[in-house]
Formats: structure tokens, sequence, C-alpha cells
């Protein structure tokens, strides 16, 4: 199985319990993101690893009905949650679209904006495929949220950790923040210079960040619902139903016995122009 398709299914599989964490996570970054991208009312937006519309759905509001929103992912099911989320708005100005972001045609017109939320660490090869995504929107502007460094870096550590122990074997690397000491894309851009940077080096100009503050209080059901609902989800693979509930269990005891009373869900929003 392709690294994509491993995405998709993981993606998929999350599709029950992605929006749970929406109110507190998904929602409020993709609307910041939009903000920042200042879009105005006729312009075209491509919206990248789209999820339920997290921010392609506040994209479409923004640009209004003389404009326009291509959301792509790979995750269908996904897909499926914000085609009904843009039709309870009464969106007509959206097309939702199951598709490759890194193999996508070149557009009859350009757009004018390009918009990924917590997308950009999950695409095979960032860089080219970036690059690529930069041939969409010749003049005009890129707007990308990440995690920001140290987010989720105790709840996630704390998981990964019962996960070993129920497992009794180191686990492979799965989702952004995993145990894995290996170099990740996500550790490439998740502080304000390296975002900067980053983005600079791919010919992106006049870059603007800013940090969103998102804690979010550790409740039982927020956070296996974020483990749910996040690419953290591909941990469960090799677990069966059984063990899955151990693991829960597991988990929300450590996480009071480690008196982790918030999730620091902090992202780091960047916007910059193409030449």
């Amino acid at each position: 199985m392709t690294g994509d398709n491993v995405l998709a299914v993981i993606f998929n599989s999350t599709s029950n319990d992605f929006d749970s964490v929406t109110p507190q996570v998904w929602g409020p970054a993709g609307r910041a993101l939009i903000d920042a991208l200042r879009l105005q009312p006729g312009e075209r937006v491509l919206d990248v690893c789209s999820g339920t519309g997290a921010s392609a759905i506040p994209a479409a509001h923004a640009v209004g009905p003389t404009g326009h929103v291509d959301a792509i992912d790979i995750a269908d099911d996904l897909l499926a949650r914000a085609r009904t989320k843009a039709a309870a708005d009464g969106l007509t100005n959206i097309d939702v679209i199951c598709a490759d972001a890194t193999a996508l045609p070149a557009p009859e017109s350009p757009y004018d904006a390009l918009s990924c939320a917590f997308g950009v660490f999950f695409l095979p090869d960032m860089d080219n495929a970036v690059r690529g995504l930069l041939d969409q929107i010749p003049g005009g502007r890129i707007g990308v949220a990440v995690w920001h460094d140290g987010a989720l870096a105790d709840f996630s550590a704390t998981f990964f950790e019962e996960v070993a122990t129920l497992s009794g074997q180191p686990q492979p690397t799965a989702g952004v923040r995993s145990a894995s000491d290996e170099p990740r894309p996500i550790n490439r851009v998740e502080t304000v210079p390296l975002i900067t940077d980053w983005l600079t080096s791919l010919g992106v100009v006049e870059v603007r960040t800013q940090v969103l503050s998102l804690p979010v209080p550790c409740t039982d059901e927020f956070a296996w619902s974020m483990i749910l609902g996040s690419g953290l989800r591909g941990a469960l693979g090799g677990f069966s139903d059984d063990q899955r509930e151990q693991l829960r269990r597991n988990f929300i005891q450590a996480l009071s016995d480690k008196d982790i009373r918030e999730v620091n869900c902090d992202t780091l929003i960047a916007v910059g122009g193409v030449p």
C-alpha cells in the first residue's frame, strides 16, 4: 500500500470522530488561516488537505457567491462531511473533490489563493509537493497552518508510552507527533523562523506569521476524541477492539496521573505571496 493510500485509510477511519474536536481545534485554526489570507469577494481558492472543510468552508463564505473554492483531499469519507456542511450553509460556490493534491492538472485559470491546514507535513516530498501547488497560484497567496513547536507534546508522548506498554514493543511512527526520534517534516516548519525560511526557500515572498494559542481542557472525552479524530489514530491499527478499550482506559489514567489538565493545540499560521 502506498503512503497516500495508508493516509487515506487512516483519515477515512477518523470520519466519525474527526468533527468531535472541530469546535476546539480544527475549526478555530481553519478560520484563523482564512482570516490571515485576507480573501476578497470574487476570488478563486484552492484548499488542499481539506478534511471536513475547516478552512474550505470559511473560505467559501469569504469569497462569496462570485468567488469559488475547490476543496481537495484524498479521504473521501471526510469530504462527504464537508459536502454536508457546505450544503447546510447554503454554499453553492464550493466543489469538494477527492483527488491527490500532488497530481493536480493545470487550472484553466490560476487560483488567487491556496490554503492548507494541518496538511503540508503529510504530503510526500513536502518541498516538491508544495512547489507544484505554487504553480496553481502564480501572482497569488499561500497560507498554511501547522502545529506550533510544543503542540501536543506531553499529550502525544503519554499516548505513545501507553501504546508501547500495551504492545510490548516500540511503536512505528504514526501521525505527526510520534514516539520516533527521526526527523519529521513537521520539525522543519514548526517555529516562526523555520516556516519563514521554508516558505522563502520555495520562492514565497513577504511571509507573515502568527501563533494561534489553542489550549484545550483535557477532559476524558476530548482526550480520546483527539486520538480517534487525528493522525494519532494510526497507532491503533494493530489492536483489537478490546485492546483499544484497554488502551483508552490506560491513557486516560496516565493523563490524570501526570496531572495533564490542558492539551496544547497551538497552531502556527504563515501566509505569503507568490511572484
